[in-house]
């Protein structure tokens, strides 16, 4: 039977500070440009997998001050850093909460400032590239 899980509460690390209290929304995408693979022999196009080309992409609420989350961020952009994403506010993997870890992930942006009056600060982050290893495995 078929279950479905209700992702309330992911838990989102980057470089490897935990900023799930912080964070309003989380996407992973695991993807590998597809390259043909088709010979003269085939009856039908054949694909393999080339280079991966992941991303993820995340809302953080923008908070300023010594060690918050525009000052860590700053000084990660233009470079590569690591992002793991579980499925639950867990940072214990598990078969019911996998663990997305990503290395040399790039950043290439961000908007420090992105407010109107009287409202929150969202800042929009998309990490591109990089390796990455799904684990169930506490």
């Amino acid at each position: 039977m078929a279950t479905t899980t209700v992702l309330s509460q992911p838990a989102l690390l980057i470089n490897s500070v935990d900023y799930s209290d912080q964070c309003t929304s989380a996407v992973v995408t695991i993807n590998f440009e597809q390259l043909e693979a088709t010979s003269f022999a085939d009856g039908s196009r054949k694909y393999t997998a080339g280079l991966g080309n992941h991303e993820v992409t995340c809302t953080l609420m923008l908070a300023y001050g010594s060690s918050e989350v525009e000052e860590n961020l700053a000084s990660l952009v233009g470079t590569t850093t690591s992002v793991v994403v579980y499925a639950t506010d867990s940072t214990t993997a598990g078969t019911d909460n996998p663990e997305y870890t990503f290395t040399g992930m790039y950043l290439a942006s961000i908007t420090p400032i992105n407010g109107a009056l009287g409202a929150l600060q969202p800042i929009d982050l998309s990490f591109a590239g990089g390796t990455y290893v799904r684990s169930t495995t506490p």
